[in-house]
């Protein structure tokens, strides 16, 4: 009987902690808006400056400059970031713009069935 009751008041003590501990799990999660990471994924980079062009990468942006750029089998996509699938496209520098490196400043065109261009990490032009 003394087993019982113990377990009842483990549970019961667990069971007052489970919304505490809910509530900090949700306190960690960002909506992609709110990160002010955006991610470019899954396009043809073509990083100009000689550099060579490179099928299938990822281009993550933030803070108005280019924080990760390399393919996509080893460029990881950070938790929380806002994803533009680049399938299908090619990302260039901005005409006159600087290659497409890390440390940069985020300008670039996505090229595919419509233009989209970046100028600082933030999208001021959609063509469809």
């Amino acid at each position: 009987m003394m087993k019982g009751v113990r377990w009842v008041r483990s549970f019961k003590r667990w069971a007052g902690l489970t919304p505490l501990l809910c509530l900090c799990l949700l306190a960690g999660c960002v909506h992609p808006e709110d990160s002010g990471v955006q991610v470019i994924v899954g396009a043809k980079l073509e990083p100009g400056g000689g550099a060579a062009p490179l099928d299938y990468s990822v281009v993550v942006v933030a803070d108005g400059k280019f924080r990760a750029v390399g393919p996509q089998s080893s460029t990881p996509v950070p938790i929380g970031a806002k994803i533009t699938s680049g399938r299908g496209m090619t990302i260039e520098p901005i005409p006159g713009g600087e290659p497409i490196t890390v440390g940069r400043p985020a300008n670039l065109v996505l090229k595919g069935d419509h233009e989209r261009v970046m100028r600082g990490g933030v999208w001021i032009d959609s063509q469809q």
